[in-house]
């Protein structure tokens, strides 16, 4: 069905460096940081009592680094959480229906973004079949 107001093109901005990937590294250079918060599980010295009158290990479970690292620590185990940063899978960051709206959003990141310096924004056009 032919439309007047269906835009002929789409301009996608991305940022190929900010693409969504599973990396099994908690930070590394290849990857963006991804913001996974990192927990122990760890195994104290000294007993507890549980609810049967059995004598047991301490065990405490999602502790910080700290406390992991305390002098009466047997044992402890590294958990890595999920993502809480996430990136769109082709590294999109914004889209437009005009080239001129795509290159003014570029110019306005740029200066927003100056002390930061983003690594690379790439502007790409798609053009839409009828």
């Amino acid at each position: 069905m032919w439309n007047p107001f269906r835009p002929k093109s789409v301009w996608v901005v991305h940022n190929p460096k900010q693409r969504a990937r599973l990396c099994h590294k908690i930070e590394c250079e290849c990857c963006p940081p991804l913001g996974r918060p990192v927990t122990y599980d760890i195994v104290k010295e000294g007993f507890a009592t549980n609810s049967e009158g059995e004598i047991e290990d301490i065990i405490m479970r999602g502790v910080s680094e700290s406390q992991a690292n305390a002098d009466d620590v047997k044992q402890r185990v590294k958990r890595i959480g999920a993502p809480t940063i996430q990136y769109h899978p082709l590294g999109v960051v914004a889209a437009f229906t005009s080239k001129k709206k795509a290159l003014a959003f570029i110019d306005s990141h740029f200066r927003e973004q100056q002390d930061q310096s983003p690594d690379s924004l790439e502007l790409s056009e798609i053009k839409l079949a009828s």
